[in-house]
């Protein structure tokens, strides 16, 4: 009986991780013309900037906040609780005159935007498994002797998991051309 209400008091004070708080938000840029040439051609004029400056047909960003408490018994500093939240941003193109598209052109578009949108999700999975992981990795940290020592491990481990995550975005992108081998083309 003592092991189980042992096993149930170390259960309960060790902080169990949660779903982090995800913030998604969509924004739209208008393009418009009658054939895939133009809508290309707008596509590189009016999409979002990319990190290299060049303007790509969608993008997404995503940005990770967390915060933890910690509370210091005796020689040890350890976690209590953490919070999590990843803030989504993504940019993608609409077709002022699809309604009035030819059918083919229509069709292709219905591809493009659809293939567009597999990509990015792609990067929103990457901010999404991050924010799980620093999660995860906070709550995992050894206790330390003091406080500060917590935090800087915390934040290190924090901090490597966004940077990993930023490698695999642009890694990502190199390998799908910026979703082009994926489908996320017009021509």
């Amino acid at each position: 009986m003592r092991k189980i209400l042992f096993v149930l008091a170390v259960l309960a004070s060790t902080p169990v991780a949660g779903e982090p708080l995800v913030r998604l938000h969509t924004s739209y840029y208008y393009i418009d013309g009658p054939s895939a040439s133009l809508l290309a051609a707008q596509l590189d004029q009016n999409g979002p900037v990319g990190s290299d400056g060049k303007h790509y047909p969608g993008r997404t960003r995503w940005d990770i906040q967390w915060k933890f408490k910690h509370e210091q018994q005796g020689t040890a500093c350890s976690m209590k609780d953490v919070a999590v939240a990843v803030g989504i941003a993504q940019t993608v193109p609409k077709w002022r005159g699809e309604d009035k598209g030819a059918s083919g052109l229509k069709a292709l578009w219905t591809k493009f935007i659809d293939a567009l949108q597999r990509h990015e999700d792609g990067h929103k999975d990457h901010g999404l498994k991050a924010g799980k992981e620093i999660e995860t990795a906070i709550l995992a940290v050894k206790p330390a002797s003091n406080c500060e020592d917590l935090d800087l491990a915390a934040n290190t481990a924090a901090q490597a998991i966004v940077t990993k995550y930023q490698a695999l975005d642009e890694e990502y992108d190199r390998k799908t051309d910026h979703g082009r081998n994926q489908g996320a083309t017009l021509l």
